[in-house]
């Protein structure tokens, strides 16, 4: 069970209730995943904090509970901190959560590689203070894409099934060719030895079927509807739709 830290009666409620918020810290230093647990302490917020110190750990713990903010090391006795965040961005649970790397390596490059994989930002231990750790936690909250929440309403059960047939249908409709021409590709590749222009050609589908599972997730009951049924009023008078996630085929150097 995650550890709930609360305290003083001034605290304020955080973004997203009054129930504490779910905070994950992966880091293999017990020191540092005490003082990072009592750093949380310090928020204006509660905070319910669970604890990992190997990604095994950590991908265990991302596919059973879902979190707001997650806090990890760059060394790690399995990998490292950039694994990780490439973890969560793989997580249908946790793909929307605040990020944060909190870590002793040498800040500049490691904070714009964090950053181009989704991370809020970069923190280093040895500046580490109570201030300096709740402004960056604030920053990354806020910008932070919170999980889409459907409407509630009722819908005749004929209408449902409808909705989920054209739906499915749209799906295949769409991810047919994606997945025919990746099959196609790799018969190309086993018949060329694996040429770059072809690993190239096959990556991108891949990227191009990523963004699109991305997009269908997003979709809320309202979204759907409106798109599905053709009404292009209520399509209008949605809210945008919250900017994806990088893509795990992005190159970059480790």
């Amino acid at each position: 069970m995650p550890a709930t830290f609360s305290s003083p009666a001034t605290r304020m409620p955080h973004p997203s209730g009054l129930s504490p918020l779910p905070v994950l810290i992966l880091d293999d230093e017990r020191f540092d995943r005490h003082r990072l647990a009592r750093l949380c302490s310090g928020l204006r917020f509660p905070c319910a904090v669970s604890n990992t110190k190997t990604l095994g750990e950590f991908a265990a713990h991302l596919e059973r509970d879902s979190y707001r903010l997650i806090l990890v090391d760059y060394a790690l006795p399995d990998g490292t901190g950039l694994d990780a965040l490439d973890m969560v961005r793989l997580s249908a649970r946790n793909l929307n959560a605040a990020t944060l790397m909190v870590s002793g390596q040498a800040a500049a490059q490691l904070t714009e590689r964090a950053v181009s994989i989704g991370c809020s930002g970069h923190l280093a231990k040895d500046d580490l203070s109570p201030a300096s750790f709740a402004a960056a936690v604030e920053r990354a909250l806020a910008t932070a894409t919170p999980p889409a929440e459907a409407p509630k309403a009722e819908y005749p059960a004929e209408d449902v099934e409808r909705l989920l047939a054209r739906c499915a249908t749209r799906c295949a409709r769409d991810v047919k060719p994606m997945i025919s021409r990746m099959m196609r590709q790799m018969r190309d590749l086993r018949a060329t030895g694996g040429a770059p222009q072809a690993l190239d050609a096959l990556e991108q589908n891949c990227i191009s079927l990523w963004a699109f599972l991305i997009e269908m997730e997003r979709e809320d009951g309202a979204q759907l509807l409106a798109e599905l049924t053709g009404d292009r009023a209520k399509v209008q008078s949605l809210p945008p739709k919250p900017a994806r996630p990088p893509s795990p085929f992005g190159r970059r150097t480790h």
